[in-house]
């Protein structure tokens, strides 16, 4: 993507780029007033009425003050999710989206149940190297130490974010995958099993070992077992310890959206200890999504802002990133890139590894 192109002054005028400016200083009460005037129905019904309403026949779901629906109203206005005309009152587009697009749905509430309060907590995050918002959701470390023993709608905002944006990518990889008929296969960080189903779905013979913490590992089996399928073997495991080997050796390593979730120096430690478990023919394949392969603005930002989720709340390390550090990172602990495919369900890139 060409980033310099997109925000080029040479594209709008000055006074275009202070509204900008303005919009980024009064972010917080944008995104909190758009997410009242979703969950609160006032959206809702303007999209069930798109001839228009006048402000006394707005009816929310919830009982609202005439104040309280006057200041929410309003604030819809400046921030374009709803337009006024002569006392006639309609959704845009923007408006539509916003509580119509799934993509959209699961981001807000990834930010609203995950990330919010913890964002306060960006700064202190930066100059520490540490979670430091990570203590609104609980006493751990990092996030992951914690999924298990989140709330029911913070586990569900989490794994729906996590889960959206891996899951349809699952159909086109596994041909690439299943190519070299793989008999074993470990999925590193298999968190609630779904890639580790999908395969034993895909090919009847195929042996999945999950590699993952205990409290992941109990959530993938139960699913696991719900679908009546027992070619699996469950192995708890902290990847950063590097004085316990990965047990096995396999002929497929797949980690899909996991070394995001590490620093530069973890991912290489990571990556030594998959080389030592791979079998000599085996291929290692890492699914990601890299901002800077993005055909689309929306979705580079996306994940930019994605990378300050990992700097406040999961480890304070970690980043979605850019895919040229990405694959340097793999060169230096020598391992071979055999093929790297850009652009797969748009969004992802699938990168295949020998030794």
């Amino acid at each position: 993507m060409n980033t310099k192109a997109f925000f080029n002054d040479k594209n709008y005028h000055a006074f275009t780029a202070l509204e900008k400016a303005h919009f980024l200083s009064f972010a917080p009460y944008a995104f909190q007033a758009s997410l009242c005037l979703r969950d609160f129905g006032i959206l809702d019904f303007l999209l069930q009425h798109q001839d228009g309403v006048q402000f006394e026949d707005i009816k929310p779901n919830r009982t609202l003050s005439h104040y309280a629906l006057r200041v929410l109203v309003e604030a819809g206005i400046g921030i374009g999710l709803i337009i006024e005309e002569n006392g006639t009152y309609f959704i845009t587009k923007t408006g539509i989206l916003f509580i119509t697009d799934k993509m959209v749905r699961v981001n807000t509430d990834f930010m609203q149940d995950i990330c919010y309060e913890g964002a306060f907590k960006l700064k202190e995050s930066l100059l520490h190297g540490k979670p430091e918002g990570l203590p609104f959701l609980g006493p751990w470390n990092t996030i992951y130490e914690g999924l298990s023993k989140l709330d029911a709608k913070k586990t569900k905002s989490w794994f729906d974010f996590d889960n959206f944006y891996s899951d349809h990518v699952f159909a086109l990889a596994l041909p690439i995958v299943f190519k070299n008929n793989p008999k074993t296969i470990l999925d590193i960080g298999a968190n609630t099993g779904k890639f580790s189903i999908h395969c034993m779905q895909y090919n009847q013979d195929v042996q999945m070992h999950l590699l993952d913490y205990a409290g992941q590992l109990a959530m993938a089996e139960k699913n696991m077992q719900e679908k009546n399928l027992d070619r699996y073997q469950l192995i708890p495991h902290n990847i950063l310890n590097q004085q316990t080997a990965i047990p096995g050796q396999y002929d497929v390593i797949w980690m899909s959206q996991f070394l995001d979730c590490f620093s530069d120096e973890e991912i290489k430690q990571i990556l030594i200890k998959c080389k030592a478990a791979l079998n000599p023919n085996g291929r290692i394949f890492i699914n990601e999504t890299f901002w800077d392969q993005q055909a689309h603005h929306a979705a580079m930002y996306s994940l930019q802002m994605t990378s300050l989720y990992f700097t406040t709340q999961a480890n304070g390390n970690s980043q979605m990133y850019d895919s040229r550090i990405f694959i340097k990172l793999i060169e230096e602990v020598g391992l071979t890139i055999k093929q790297v495919n850009h652009g797969i369900a748009t969004t992802h890139s699938l990168i295949e590894i020998s030794l």
